[in-house]
């Protein structure tokens, strides 16, 4: 019994390409149906936070015990 072995590695990894293929394309599709049948929310405002760097108290807290 001969066999050749590239032929049957290459249709083995081909065959695997291909599964891995289509769990990724019906992941897609089941998302992009779930996102469409979703009704559209409603988002809230959101509350106006000062951006940058604050001084929260446990970074005072750090400040205090690394003064020398």
């Amino acid at each position: 019994m001969s066999r050749n072995e590239g032929t049957a590695n290459t249709s083995r990894r081909a065959f695997l390409r291909d599964v891995a293929a289509a769990g990724g394309i019906a992941a897609v599709a089941a998302s992009a149906t779930a996102v469409a049948a979703r009704p559209a929310a409603v988002a809230a405002p959101a509350a106006a936070r000062p951006k940058g760097y604050r001084v929260t108290p446990h970074v005072a807290k750090y400040y205090d015990k690394a003064r020398i």
